[in-house]
């Protein structure tokens, strides 16, 4: 049984971003108990990452989250601080990171545009140093 891919409504009508993608939203927690995993197949107009977990929102609740705004001269944009109610920490040393086939993307949710088949993964994971750019999984 293959998964549903959910659409936008029929006559949606959308001028202002690329053509239908189909993306794979996962969400993944093996670190801490109530462990999670959950997946949603989505198919809408290629745009910036936030909007397709703001899909993904809407249509399964293990994707809730939590994001703030920087808008520094360094970074700009949201960063994603909690999903399905876990918050990444400084002292755990955990945080969401953010996949496309397994590997990390190179930009955050807000400046990341997911390509046709891609797979986008938040997985809970550690760090072992200052950066969390090198996350690590047990």
């Amino acid at each position: 049984m293959s998964d549903p891919v959910y659409e936008r409504e029929p006559g949606a009508k959308c001028s202002c971003f690329g053509p239908d993608i189909t993306v794979t939203m996962e969400v993944e927690n093996s670190l801490v108990p109530p462990t999670f995993r959950s997946s949603v197949k989505l198919k809408m107009p290629q745009r910036q990452l936030i909007y397709f977990l703001q899909e993904a929102v809407a249509r399964d609740q293990h994707f809730h989250f939590t994001a703030e705004y920087f808008a520094t001269p360094a970074v700009t944009g949201y960063m994603v601080l909690s999903m399905n109610k876990l918050a990444g920490s400084t002292v755990d040393k955990t945080y969401w990171q953010i996949l496309d086939k397994g590997k990390p993307t190179p930009l955050g949710v807000s400046e990341y545009v997911p390509k046709d088949g891609s797979v986008i993964a938040f997985k809970f994971t550690t760090y072992k140093t200052d950066d969390c750019t090198t996350g690590t999984t047990p």
